[in-house]
């Protein structure tokens, strides 16, 4: 039982790596009755009786009612959980369709075991993955064409984001081999129960798995193996560099990070030097800000990076309503479903003195405070662009706060005559995003006294014989 021991100990140095994301949450096996899971389940029972788990063990199984023994496979799994002890759920499927593609089963299977995760309050789902399932994985994806992300094969770890909830997949077992969890079942004296899809041609993994593979390590010996596993041990390293740079560029280059936005400064960077770190930096960012935590396609990181070279405001839709545009010292990155919507029409009022007022359902917030004279600290250049000091005595009273329309002038400061708003936007580099966005602020008259981070109006500007100043400020979030 040496194999036994020393699985039992890299399962748990496996698991104390994610401890401190899961607390003394439960932990849940997914079980299929197969080699891999029953080993697992076996493994972990035998680790909560020498209390070496995080968190109670739950056991589950997705039947996917394809099959026409699926219901004694769970049985069998049933049978197996009540032996050692271990609550289990169960979940049965209504998949349409004799023959379901293998992404839409997996999904459903996923989409499952996060519901019974739930249920028991679980952080942590282990699944029975093992080495040559890793080798398979390289081998499919280096067929079907992949980068270095597939190459690296199958993460020991990662997270899964629904709508509900983030549940923490972990795979202890892709340091083993097969033959030594066959191995390691029969001492056990247990029996697996054979899904006969997996033996089913009609699927390309199994295919791959059964004939593919045999034919080349008929061909090439162990020389397979090996290769296989310097490429994935090569491309692990390459995207643990990828990783960390996208990391820092995310970490140093983002501003104005919103639940449904960011925008990347890449202000002084060298652009095709770094195209491989800012693109893992999208990655990450598409999947932070994707309400199902999915990662973009690679025809959509490409494209993202082909933004790079057009002009300002130029955009790039992704197939779940992510949208990515091209500003003048980036990239930013938004879902405008989630975004919030501003006033329409003639906006809404704004008075001085009355706190903090959100610009409709916006991340814009407005806040206006009047002083008998103009206050010295901070200075103008020190508050910034999202700061202004206006003369009321100026203008006509009640200001508003609105978004632009069609034909709005603006005198600038130091503008002799009004201009067109929207071209004197376009030529102060305003995102095209925040253009139809910006809480515009003016008076009576509907004259634009301020365009908050761009400029005050010459109309408002203070005076040497100014009484009172009105201090606008505007925050973000």
């Amino acid at each position: 039982m040496d194999s036994a021991r020393r699985l039992l100990d890299m399962i748990s140095r496996c698991l104390s790596r994610y401890e401190s994301l899961v607390a003394e949450r439960p932990v849940l096996v997914a079980i299929s009755g197969g080699i891999d899971s029953t080993v697992l389940a076996l493994l972990m029972a035998k680790l909560q009786a020498e209390g070496r788990l995080c968190g109670p063990l739950h056991f589950a199984h997705v039947d996917h009612s394809v099959r026409t023994d699926s219901r004694q496979n769970a049985e069998h799994v049933v049978a197996f959980a009540e032996r050692l002890g271990v609550p289990i759920f169960l979940r049965r499927l209504l998949v349409a369709g004799e023959h379901q593609s293998e992404n839409a089963l997996r999904n459903a299977r996923y989409a499952a075991l996060s519901e019974m995760a739930r249920e028991c309050g679980a952080k942590m789902l282990l699944t029975g993955h093992h080495a040559d399932d890793n080798l398979e994985t390289v081998l499919f994806r280096m067929l079907r064409g992949t980068g270095t992300r597939g190459l690296a094969g199958i993460p020991e770890a990662r997270w899964h984001v629904s709508e509900q909830q983030r549940l923490l997949l972990v795979r202890p077992l892709l340091r083993a081999r097969r033959r030594t969890l066959t191995a390691l079942l029969t001492e056990f004296g247990e029996q697996p129960y054979e899904d006969s899809t997996n033996t089913d041609l009609r699927y390309a993994r199994n295919r791959l798995r059964f004939v593919t593979i045999p034919q080349l390590r008929k061909d090439l010996g162990l020389g397979l193996d090996v290769a296989l596993m310097t490429i994935t041990s090569t491309a692990h390293g390459l995207r643990e560099i990828l990783e960390a740079q996208g990391s820092r560029i995310l970490a140093e280059r983002t501003e104005r990070r919103l639940t449904w936005g960011l925008r990347f400064d890449l202000t002084g960077i060298d652009e095709e030097a770094a195209h491989p770190f800012i693109e893992e930096a999208l990655r990450m960012a598409y999947s932070q800000l994707h309400q199902s935590g999915e990662e973009p396609l690679k025809a959509w990181t490409e494209r993202a990076l082909g933004l790079l070279c057009k002009q300002p405001g130029t955009r790039l839709a992704g197939r779940t309503g992510l949208i990515l545009e091209r500003t003048r010292n980036g990239l930013l990155l938004f879902d405008p479903c989630r975004a919030g919507a501003p006033p329409t029409g003639l906006g809404q009022e704004f008075a001085c003195d009355t706190g903090r007022q959100r610009f409709g359902a916006t991340e814009w917030c407005v806040d206006a405070a009047t002083h008998p004279s103009p206050p010295l600290i901070p200075s103008p250049v020190a508050a910034g662009p999202y700061r202004a000091l206006l003369d009321p005595a100026k203008t006509r009273l009640p200001w508003r706060l609105r978004t632009r329309s069609t034909g709005d002038r603006f005198r600038p400061l130091g503008y002799d005559a009004p201009i067109e708003l929207r071209r004197y936007l376009q030529s102060r580099h305003v995102p095209r995003f925040d253009r139809d966005r910006l809480p515009l602020l003016v008076d009576a008259n509907d004259t634009v006294l301020w365009v908050p981070g761009v400029q005050i109006s010459e109309l408002a500007k203070l005076e040497l014989n100014t009484r009172q100043t009105v201090e606008v400020r505007v925050i973000l979030g």
